[in-house]
């Protein structure tokens, strides 16, 4: 289930840090909120090269910090639940955005590593429902790959334009996500989900920890 769902989200990432990238100098707003989270990475990127390698801790900083703020979680939490969301106490909730938000810190982490040399520009915007939702389309260009088209759902909430599902392909993460978190809460119910994700999350952490210490044991013997 995660492997999946986590290369899309790798895949976004990646797409989302190249997006400065783009030909088009006359940008909306949505698509500017885009390339300034883009920008903002980058300068870290650039400025951090060796820190984000040498120190994992940072990278998970930096996401956290920088990134998982340009996204709605509660209306992803609430996409992603699909009906089973009006149906969880208040406590499950956070307990739930909880874990969900480690999760998402923890895949794009690893995304920071993993950049190839990749070009984006920005696409004819598709109009949401209302004036306060659109879909920022964008064609990223690799080096021999054919291109991948990846769009971000925003929505306009608190005066803020915030992504709540991106779109790589046509395959929705908030799709893989809704189809693979109901099938647990069909079988262990919302407290079984929160068990898994944190167990899940807990088990990647102490891995972190471990490749944290072997990195430290190996720089105090160079």
């Amino acid at each position: 289930m995660e492997i999946k769902v986590n290369n899309l989200l790798k895949l976004a990432f990646g797409s989302l840090l190249l997006l400065s990238f783009a030909a088009n100098a006359d940008l909306t707003v949505p698509q500017q909120v885009i390339e300034d989270t883009s920008n903002e990475i980058k300068l870290v990127l650039h400025r951090d090269r060796d820190l984000l390698v040498s120190d994992p801790s940072y990278v998970y900083k930096m996401v956290d910090e920088i990134l998982v703020p340009r996204f709605d979680l509660n209306r992803i939490s609430g996409l992603v639940l699909g009906r089973f969301w009006k149906r969880t106490t208040a406590e499950q909730k956070v307990d739930f955005q909880n874990e969900f938000k480690k999760m998402l810190v923890r895949t794009y982490a690893t995304a920071f590593n993993e950049l190839d040399d990749w070009q984006t520009q920005y696409l004819q915007s598709r109009p949401g429902k209302n004036e306060n939702f659109v879909t920022v389309r964008t064609q990223i260009t690799r080096n021999g790959a054919p291109p991948l088209a990846v769009d971000y759902r925003m929505n306009y909430k608190d005066d803020v334009w915030k992504v709540y599902d991106v779109k790589i392909e046509g395959m929705s993460l908030v799709t893989n996500y809704r189809s693979s978190f109901s099938r647990l809460m069909r079988t262990s119910g919302m407290n079984g989900l929160i068990s898994y994700l944190s167990k899940n999350n807990n088990q990647k952490a102490e891995a972190k920890n471990e490749n944290e210490d072997l990195q430290t044991v190996a720089h105090s013997s160079q």
